[in-house]
C-alpha cells in the first residue's frame, strides 16, 4: 500500500519528451512554472494548450482553412482594411450561439484578438510579424457592452466551415 501512494504523488513522465505541457517537458521548477502561468490569460493558456494537443500540421490545417475563408470574407463584403470596411456591417448581432450580442466593427489599427478560442491558437502560433503586421488589420468586432471581440467571419460562423 505505502509503494502505491508514493507512485500517485509523482506524476508519469510523457512518452515523447516534447508535450510541452509537463513538468519535466517544461523544465519548470513549480515556482518559474507559476509565474509563467500567471502572467498570461486563461484563454492564451487554453490556446497554447491546444496547439500543443493538436499538433503543428493539425494547426497549420486550421490556418489554411481559416485564411481561405478569411479571404472569402473579405471579398464578399470588399473588406480591405479597418479603414475601408467595404460593405461589412458596422454593427452586428452575433446570433448563431443563441446569446443575441451586439458587437461594433473596430474601424482602426488595433491590437485586439478574436476570442475564438481556434482564433487565439492561430495567434499565439504565429510569428511576431504576423501578429504585428497581419492581425492588426483583420476585420474584428467589439462587443458593445464588454471587453469581447469576434472576428468578422467568426460572427458571421464563416471561420472554420
Amino acid at each position: 500500500m505505502n509503494i502505491i501512494q508514493n507512485s500517485m504523488k509523482f506524476s508519469t513522465e510523457c512518452f515523447s519528451g516534447e508535450c510541452g505541457l509537463c513538468k519535466n517537458c517544461c523544465q519548470n521548477t513549480d515556482e518559474s512554472f507559476q509565474k509563467i502561468i500567471h502572467n498570461k490569460s486563461e484563454s492564451e493558456r487554453r490556446s497554447e494548450d491546444l496547439s500543443k494537443i493538436i499538433g503543428k500540421n493539425n494547426v497549420q490545417e486550421f490556418k489554411d482553412r481559416y485564411n481561405k475563408n478569411l479571404k472569402e470574407w473579405c471579398k464578399n463584403y470588399s473588406f480591405k482594411d479597418p479603414f475601408c470596411y467595404g460593405y461589412a456591417p458596422k454593427n452586428k448581432r452575433e446570433t448563431f450561439t443563441g446569446r443575441n450580442e451586439k458587437y461594433k466593427i473596430i474601424d482602426k489599427i488595433h491590437k485586439d484578438v478574436c476570442d475564438n478560442l481556434y482564433c487565439k491558437m492561430m495567434y499565439t502560433t504565429s510569428t511576431s510579424w504576423e501578429q504585428e503586421k497581419k492581425y492588426c488589420l483583420l476585420p474584428v468586432y467589439k462587443n458593445i457592452n464588454e471587453e469581447k471581440y469576434l472576428c468578422g467571419p467568426c460572427l458571421t460562423n464563416d471561420s472554420f466551415k
